[in-house]
């Protein structure tokens, strides 16, 4: 049950994460000039692949754990 908390908290703070990247990514993707693009717009993507991956696993879990009950 240690890493279901573990990831959970861990969901949470990488979903903050993702949060205080968006806004600065924006600017700089709104601010650019032409076709030069920062690369702080790829910023977001660190965390949402944290999100995607944490939130795949605590998603299909409860489903393994009733195929695995049947």
């Amino acid at each position: 049950m240690a890493i279901n908390v573990f990831l959970r908290r861990t969901h949470r703070v990488i979903a903050v994460l993702f949060l205080v990247t968006i806004p600065p990514a924006g600017f700089f993707s709104f601010s650019a000039t032409g076709s030069e693009v920062s690369p702080v717009v790829y910023l977001p993507l660190f965390p949402l692949l944290g999100l995607i991956l944490t939130g795949t696993y605590l998603l299909v879990k409860p489903w393994a754990r009733r195929l695995r009950v049947r």
